[in-house]
């Protein structure tokens, strides 16, 4: 309006020159003014003129405070800002303009501006022109309070505004929205994001106190303007939790979807317990299941209108996700963004988190301190990671084993694997230590994994150590012993197992003391439970004390043999006569090596000394007939070891052993010896014979596997003394026959083995069988061939050159022919191992190594073809060098081989690469290098090893030598590989393979590969500029080009000059246009690349590689660069963006975001910047976008304490027209900006989004701020703030809080004193009460609760003091009542009478209730226990509100109080009649069943069953002292639906009838139920597919054929053990037809016992019978004598009954002698028992006993019994004393 005035009057010239500064300078001014705060009594007198009629004066305010418009008596209005500066005067009379424009001025001041006091102009009468105001006001003489005006302008005012603001908001379409009013609401966003990140900022220093110490200006332009997942994502690589716990805490709708991905870039070193708290968390919800727990999250403030998804879909449409950033680095991340993970996930998390620590950090235990915190946390599925890393712990921190182990490698191990690298570093001194601390926890947490897997590995793991060494499984043994503790094998049977079986597993023979040891710590017979495996293991234990003793005698006669042999020959008669004969050689060796000459003749005495005399068997000696002799090839042997003993133990040659070692006995058998070695040679002979080899060729002739016995022939050679003193020589020819002989033997293997010899030797005369073997087929070592082929062509004459280089060459084909094969497919290669091996070892040497592609892609692309030339490889290779006639050249020659050239080359260029720089220089070909630079490379010594494309390359090649060019190789895929191959290391040698390139263009998929860098888009445009050069000026072919000696760069840029000088003409040759092409392509692509080297000297981390490669990187960091303040950058941005075709809307767009949220700027700046740079010019084209933008980038950054901020927000977006983009259910932005304008002035530090927010409580944001000074201003304001539902704030509301405030905490003006003692709280409420007139009577009711029955009333007041407050606020709220009634025109629903009534009500039950804590009742209670106490409390501050109390009395109830206390807690509550006892116990039986009937838990740690337990306690408690509050029959009542009820499960039902049953007597309905239930429970856990039915056990007659149905179909003991319980869940038989035969059910289920019990051998049927008949003894199932009669009969006929003290007590022996079953006895094991207990009661007739026996035909026992009865001398007892007595005395 103010513009429109200025530019469209008429009389502009002529308008107030305050008015026109003002319109000039209105936004700067505007902003300025917001951060000032200046009331208006300090203002005017020192402005305003004095006036002659005071009275006539009038003052009001702008709505947001930010003008002051001042009237006089006069009619002159003057118009102040808040610095006091006069802006303009509108005089009294203006004839130079028109009238109307005053009007206008002041409806554009305070009208359109929502001003709650409306400055008008009077246009008629002679006050013409002057603003005046409504109502009196005299600013000299009356107090502030005074200008308020009367409630009922208020409330016209407030239906005023409200009216209008509906009105305004129905016309706002924020889908329709301008670009200006976008940008306003983006604009807000920012700067509710920047009041957001001020408020987390000073958290994270530690408060507004501590903020102000520390706050660091330069780091929050950072931090308010930093991506928050960026900023979380900081904090945690700073390990600094707190910070990331606040993040998460106040921006978790942004972080929590991260919060996974932000925990793992905490640094592994940091210890996960620091950060426990940040942790995801699991716990069980309310249906049981396992559930992630949230993260509880909290905001700075409401959330504002601009905020909701509504108005953020209008402004920012399109959210970009600008977390990418977070999973480029660690893509597997993404899997982990969720804001709810489930368990799952959380799982995976955790175990993959851990993982990364250890594989990271190698710190063992912050892995496990994460795992173990998942586990504190609930989170399933960590146990065996958990264990690894507890053993990956030992390892690592304890056992100092390979600190390079990784838990990866450490998983792949198996159990045992692991248990032995624990133990591998244990000396022998700590080993037992060690194994308690390492290897027994171990053995646990396996066995935890597997059950049964502990004694499996430690049996495994000593046996493994017993076959080399018996001395730690020794000190194992040791501590375990019986009287060990603690011990290492608990189990005496598991001790004796592992024991023998390491014995016997050892395969030394020297531990036969170790083995004694082990044996002294087994446990001896009788020791613990004695069992059949017990008892055979005992057996083996002295099975091996026998095998100890053989094993102790062989070693006495040295011949020791491990325990294992004497097991395993003990039943082997052959072994046994070998073992025998090896004694009798003993016996012998040890007569020759005695030492006395005596017995060495003895000895040639004891053995036969020739063949001939081998005629008397060895047997005949033990039976007299002849003398035993050892044979004649044994005593050779005897003889020749005695003979080498003596003369090695000589000093010297006059040594006195010398005289036995020539012996003649021992001499005549070494001449035997050696002629044996050459049959038909004489003793003559060997002395006279000149040519010795000729003796060893007949040696060799004549023993077709002498070549096997090289050490000996080479002992005779030098006796023989061969060659005479030339021992090479001598070497040289017996290997040589050796390896002819192995290889007519076809031995390939001994043969090689003494080529080695000879070719180690430098023999060169073995040339001849080296190539003899080398040329073998049959034999497979293809590398030892080679080696052999080489020997033979260094060393044979010039004749046989051609031939061997021949073969060599077929040779090496065939090496490489299997190489590629193998390479092809290694499953159908169809080779040994020994074979896989030497291809392996082939291709180490140069043949074939592991190349970087599949083999197999590469050969079937280089076609059939190829493979036709590949086998084609063993064509006769003719003669290549005829010339050469000498060896010599040939040594020559084979030195050359070294790669010496490629090591220089590769140097060079390794050194290129690690520069990642172009050195022009480096790039000339490979030839020029080698002859103009050969000093630069002497020293270095790299050979990289062939790869497959090489080996393919030379084998195709040799092929087609082989084939003089008739079968060419397709080449191009070959050399393409090994270009890519070379790139890394050494780009010379790839420009030469692609040089090489029978196709130019194939190299372009060559350089495609290559990741984009200076040095190789270079060597990409010098290859294309080499390849047109030389088409356009081609060079001879016999001679080096200076081509190739040219600077690359100069060449690049000739031949770039002249395609570019020649555009558009004609080549003539469609390959040289495409090279062209080509080469302009990689110029671009440097061009880009360079470009981006630039960006990445901005210091602004811009990857080089991706900007030249990747579009969208290259978008975006255009416009990154956009966010600068550098006019420069700025440039350079907006120059890439056109050179890219970046829209120039998104570079301006992303430099205003950057201006507000990251730039520092201030307000006045960022409107300066912004109109300079034309911005909007171009972002109002699309203000749906800028909408979008600003309220998704800008207005979260905001901070809501920013009023000024968040006011231009709103501004810039309504400027904009981003109005129709609004949701529909937010407020306006010109309503923000009404509410701003006000607010800014009177409530500063007020949190405006926390304020306007419609989920939060606005009263809670106003009661930090709300003093006396502003109380009042702020409730005019109270109708435009919105709360929860919709509705307004009332300006009762606002009081009420203010007044609660000022009760407890004082204020500086009204209550300077905070209240502390009852008088100051009473002085303290009588301040407020005088503020009630201001009240509606709801808000008087709950502050006046608030004050006497919140937490704080009543630790701090005392009841006295609640009770005087409660009267005072009674009567004064009556005096409120009469006046309201008074006033006629008064009828508003809020303060009607009926109002003021409901209020006064409420506060008589507040005093009824407070004068009832002085009952003795509620004051017991409060000095009880703390329990009591605690009712005492909960009472205390329910106000007797009948829904409390009842809660209170059901919570008394569920804990187990009695009825008698419930009764007196309800009689002392007012206004609660319709409550009792019994209704309580009602209740709360009901909360059991519903709590038992869905199986939910509505209480923490509440227990449905043990609850109602404590309430059937109270109420039988009462029943019992005669009380009838509560009877038994209503608990029935009330349970008795619940324990009928099918549909639920039994188990609660039958214990909530145990319960019951337990206290009240049951009535015959509920004893039938509880049976039911019972069997229903017994026959579930045994027998679950026989469903059991009520009429199943409705009577007596059913449940016994249930039982005998059941009894029939059971065959185990635990069947008949559920049969025992099912008995006793049944009422006690009482058919007279079972219960005193056979047929009752306990005799029954003996009969079925004792027929099972030899299936059931491990049970003692005896003994578990009688226990079971004994525990019936004090229970109603107690069995009569009859039956016990029937059992015990049962149990004596049974074979199995084992007779024991415990079974054979005296009423066993009572009932059956009762039963006259002596006679049935005398053939069982109770016979002897009866007898002794018939003669020691004497309450039986022994003669008539004795009678009956003998009459059945027992006379022995008979005639027995009577001695005994007579008191005879044992020594009479005998049969025939027994007979004679029977006729004596019968």
């Amino acid at each position: 309006s103010l513009y429109f005035l200025l530019y469209f009057s008429p009389s502009s010239s002529t308008l107030p020159p305050g008015l026109v500064r003002l319109a000039t300078k209105q936004l700067n001014w505007q902003l300025v003014l917001a951060s000032f705060q200046i009331q208006h009594y300090f203002l005017l007198p020192s402005a305003v003129p004095k006036d002659p009629n005071p009275h006539w004066r009038r003052v009001t305010w702008s709505h947001d405070c930010a003008l002051l418009a001042y009237a006089d008596s006069t009619g002159t209005v003057r118009v102040f800002d808040l610095m006091g500066s006069e802006l303009f005067i509108i005089p009294p009379v203006c004839h130079s303009y028109c009238p109307s424009v005053l009007v206008c001025v002041a409806l554009w001041l305070f009208a359109l501006l929502g001003s709650s006091e409306a400055l008008f102009a009077i246009g008629e009468g002679e006050d013409q022109g002057r603003f005046i105001l409504s109502g009196d006001l005299d600013l000299d003489n009356a107090p502030y309070e005074d200008s308020v005006s009367t409630e009922e302008e208020m409330e016209q005012r407030k239906e005023r505004e409200a009216k209008k603001r509906q009105e305004l908001l129905k016309k706002v379409d924020f889908s329709r929205l301008t670009l200006e009013q976008k940008e306003l609401c983006r604009s807000r966003l920012k700067l509710l994001c920047y009041l957001d990140r001020l408020a987390t900022y000073e958290e994270i220093l530690g408060g507004p106190h501590a903020a102000e110490q520390q706050f660091d200006a330069e780091f929050f332009k950072k931090f308010r303007n930093q991506n928050i997942v960026l900023s979380a994502r900081t904090y945690a690589r700073e390990s600094n939790v707190q910070a990331l716990d606040i993040l998460l805490t106040y921006h978790g709708s942004e972080l929590l979807q991260h919060r996974l991905a932000i925990l793992c870039n905490f640094p592994e070193t940091t210890s996960p317990h620091e950060y426990s708290d940040l942790l995801p968390k699991a716990g069980v919800d309310k249906k049981g299941h396992l559930a992630f727990i949230p993260w509880e999250e909290s905001r700075h403030r409401d959330l504002d209108w601009c905020e909701v998804p509504e108005c953020r879909g209008v402004v920012e449409p399109n959210p970009v996700d600008d977390c990418h950033f977070l999973f480029e680095e660690q893509p597997e991340l993404e899997r982990f963004r969720s804001a709810k993970p489930s368990i799952t996930l959380l799982t995976e998390w955790y175990l993959t988190r851990a993982q990364d620590i250890e594989s990271n950090s190698r710190q063992v235990d912050c892995a496990l301190s994460l795992v173990r915190l998942g586990k504190e946390q609930n989170i399933p599925g960590l146990e065996v990671l958990c264990d690894d890393l507890v053993t990956m712990e030992t390892l690592v921190y304890e056992t100092s084993c390979d600190l390079s182990l990784t838990l990866k490698e450490l998983q792949q191990l198996r159990d045992i694997d692991k248990l032995r690298l624990l133990m591998k570093n244990s000396s022998e001194d700590r080993y037992v230590r060690n194994s308690f601390q390492w290897m027994v926890p171990f053995l646990h947490r396996c066995e935890g994994q597997r059950v049964g897997s502990a004694s499996a590995l430690l049996r495994e793991y000593l046996v493994t150590l017993a076959k080399d060494d018996l001395t730690l499984p020794l000190k194992m043994f040791q501590h375990s012993k019986p009287d060990c503790h603690p011990k290492v094998i608990g189990d005496s049977d598991q001790l004796m197992s592992v024991a023998l079986e390491c014995i016997y597993s050892c395969e030394r023979d020297d531990q036969l003391a170790l083995c004694y040891d082990i044996l002294e710590c087994l446990p001896q017979r009788g020791y613990g439970p004695e069992t059949d495996t017990t008892k055979a293991l005992h057996d083996q234990v002295d099975t091996l004390e026998k095998h100890l003793s053989v094993a102790e005698v062989l070693e006495k006669h040295s011949l020791q043999k491990p325990i294992s042999f004497v097991r395993n020959s003990q039943n082997s008669k052959e072994e046994a006569q070998q073992l025998m004969v090896r004694l009798t050689r003993h016996t012998g060796r040890n007569l020759l090596c005695s030492g006395r000459e005596e017995n060495v003749r003895l000895a040639g005495q004891l053995m036969h000394c020739s063949a001939v005399s081998e005629d008397t068997p060895v047997s005949v000696s033990f039976r007299g007939k002849a003398h035993s002799r050892v044979s004649y090839s044994h005593s050779v042997e005897l003889v020749l070891a005695a003979a080498r003993e003596y003369f090695n133990s000589s000093a010297t040659l006059s040594d006195p052993c010398m005289n036995l070692a020539r012996d003649r006995p021992i001499k005549t058998l070494v001449i035997i010896s050696l002629l044996r070695l050459i049959r038909g040679l004489h003793y003559k002979d060997l002395r006279l014979r000149t040519d010795r080899l000729s003796l060893i060729k007949q040696c060799i002739s004549q023993c077709p596997t002498a070549y096997r016995q090289s050490t000996l022939l080479l002992s005779l050679a030098r006796l023989l003394r061969v060659a005479g003193d030339d021992e090479a020589k001598r070497k040289g020819q017996v290997l040589t026959l050796l390896a002819e002989q192995a290889l007519r033997c076809q031995d390939f293997k001994a043969s090689y083995i003494h080529c080695q010899d000879l070719m180690a030797a430098g023999y060169s005369d073995g040339w001849d069988v080296c190539a003899q073997l080398g040329q073998c087929e049959a034999y497979s070592q293809l590398s030892a061939r080679q080696k052999l082929m080489a020997f033979a062509l260094t060393h044979c004459p010039p004749s046989s050159i051609q031939n061997l280089l021949a073969a060599s060459s077929s040779l090496q084909t065939q090496v490489l022919y299997q190489a590629v094969n193998y390479k092809i497919d290694p499953s159908q290669a169809q080779r040994t191992g020994s074979e896989l091996s030497e291809v392996k070892n082939s291709a180490s040497t140069g043949a074939a190594v592991p190349g970087s592609i599949n083999p197999t892609d590469l050969l079937h692309r280089t076609t059939a073809r190829t493979i036709e030339v590949l086998t084609n490889t063993t064509t006769t290779t003719r003669a290549v060098l005829t010339a050469v006639s000498d060896s010599h050249w040939w040594r020559e020659s084979l030195s050359l081989l070294r790669p010496l050239h490629v090591s220089r080359i590769s140097k060079l260029y390794a050194k290129n690469v690690r520069r990642n720089k172009p050195k022009p220089k480096c790039d000339i070909p490979c030839s020029l290098l080698i002859f103009q630079s050969e000093d630069v490379y002497s020293s270095y010594n790299y050979t990289p090893q062939e790869d497959f494309a090489e080996v393919l390359l030379r084998t195709g090649k040799l092929a087609e030598t082989n084939s003089e060019g008739q079968n060419l190789f397709p080449a191009t895929e070959v050399l393409l590989q090994l270009a890519s191959d070379a790139f890394p290391k050494d780009m010379t040698l790839a420009l030469a393979y692609l040089l090489a390139l029978p196709q130019v263009l194939d190299a372009n998929t060559c350089f495609e590969k290559q990741p984009p860098s200076a040095l190789s888009l270079q060597l990409a445009a010098y290859y294309y500029s080499l390849q047109i050069y030389s088409r356009l000026a081609p060079c001879f072919k016999d001679k080096c080009s200076p081509l190739y000696r040219a600077d690359p760069r100069e060449l690049i840029r000739l031949v770039t000059k002249h395609v570019t000088d020649h555009a558009g003409c004609d080549w003539g040759d469609e390959e040289l246009q495409v090279l062209i092409g080509q080469l302009r392509l990689y110029s671009e692509r440097l061009t880009d690349f360079t470009q981006a080297q630039v960006l990445q000297g901005l210091g602004r981390g811009v990857d080089v590689q991706r900007f030249s490669s990747d579009n969208q990187y290259k978008k975006e960091t255009i416009l990154g660069l956009a966010e600068t303040l550098n006019e420069s950058v700025y440039g350079i941005s907006r120059s890439l963006a056109q050179r890219y075709s970046i829209p120039l809307w998104e570079v301006h767009m992303t430099h205003l975001e950057f201006l507000f949220t990251d730039s520092g700027l201030s307000t006045k700046d960022i409107e300066d910047r912004t109109e300079a740079l034309g911005l909007f010019e171009t972002l109002k084209t699309n203000p749906e976008s800028f909408y979008t933008h600003m309220t998704k980038y800008v207005y979260p950054s905001i901070a809501g304490t920013d009023q000024l901020r968040l006011l231009f927000y709103f501004t810039l977006l309504e400027n904009c027209g981003c109005a129709s983009y609004f949701p529909q259910s937010a407020m306006k932005h010109d309503t923000h900006l009404k509410l701003l304008k006000k607010l800014k002035a009177v409530a500063i530090g007020l949190d405006y989004k926390k304020l306007t927010d419609e989920d939060s409580d606005p009263l809670k944001a106003l009661e930090p701020v709300l003093t006396s000074q502003n109380v009042l201003s702020i409730s005019k304001l109270a109708p435009r703030i919105p709360q929860k539902g919709g509705e307004a704030l009332t300006s009762s509301a606002v009081h009420a809080t203010w007044l609660h405030k000022l009760f407890w905490e004082g204020d500086q003006h009204v209550l300077k004193k905070v209240p502390q003692s009852d008088h100051e709280f009473l002085h303290a409420y009588d301040t407020c009460a005088k503020y009630f007139d201001r009240l509606l009577p709801v808000d008087s009711v709950n502050f006046l609760d608030a004050i006497t029955f919140s937490p704080e009333a009543g630790s701090k007041l005392s009841v006295e003091s609640r009770l005087e407050i409660t009267k005072r606020a009674q009567k004064a709220l009556k005096g409120i009542s009469d006046k309201s009634k008074k006033k006629a025109n008064d009828d508003r629903s809020e303060n009607s009478a009926s109002s003021f009534d409901s209020a006064l009500t409420h506060i008589q039950q507040s005093l009824a209730h407070l004068e009832t804590l002085s009952h003795s009742f509620p004051l017991s209670l409060k000095t009880s226990q703390e329990l009591l106490q605690k009712y005492s409390r909960i009472y205390d501050l329910s106000r007797s509100e009948q829904s409390k109390v009842r809660h209170l009395a059901i919570t008394m109830a569920m804990d187990g109080q009695p009825l008698e206390r419930i009764e007196q807690l309800l009689a002392v509550t007012v206004g609660t009649s319709d409550l009792s006892a019994e209704s309580i116990v009602q209740d709360a039986v009901e909360q059991i069943i519903t709590a038992l009937r869905y199986d939910e838990l509505q209480f923490a740690d509440f227990y449905p069953l043990k609850v109602l337990e404590g309430i059937v306690a109270a109420v039988h408690t009462n029943v019992q002292s005669g009380g009838n509050m509560v009877t038994s029959e209503d608990m029935l009542a009330w349970l008795r639906p619940f324990c009928g009820d099918d549909s639920k499960p039994v188990r609660p039902r039958l214990e909530v009838l145990q319960i019951l049953e337990h206290s009240f007597s049951l009535s015959d309905q509920d004893i039938h139920l509880l049976v039911f239930f019972r069997s229903q429970a017994v026959l579930k856990a045994c027998w679950p597919n026989r469903k059991c039915e009520m009429q199943d056990v409705e009577n007596e007659e059913k449940r016994n054929s249930l039982f005998l149905e059941l009894l029939e179909s059971s065959s185990k003991w635990e069947e008949f053990q559920h049969l025992m319980l099912l008995l006793q869940a049944w009422p006690p038989v009482t058919d007279k037809s079972r219960l005193e035969t056979e047929q009752n059910p306990w005799v029954c289920l003996t009969s079925a016992l004792l027929a099972y019990s030899s299936s059931l051998a491990q049970i003692n049927i005896g003994s578990q019978v009688l226990t079971m008949c004994r525990s019936l003894y004090p229970t109603k199932h107690k069995l009569n004598p009859q039956v016990r009669v029937w059992v015990s009969s049962s149990l004596h006929t049974n074979s199995t009954f084992k007779v024991t003290e415990e079974v054979c007590d005296s009423e066993l022996l009572a009932l059956l002698l009762n039963a006259g079953m002596l006679i049935s006895c005398v053939d069982t094991a109770l016979y002897s028992s009866l007898v002794s207990h018939m003669l020691a009661q004497g309450e039986w007739d022994v003669e008539k006993a004795a009678r009956d026996l003998h009459q059945a035909g027992h006379s022995a026992q008979a005639g027995s019994l009577l001695l005994s009865y007579r008191g005879s001398h044992p020594g009479q007892f005998t049969f025939n004393s027994a007979l004679s007595v029977i006729r004596k005395w019968l």
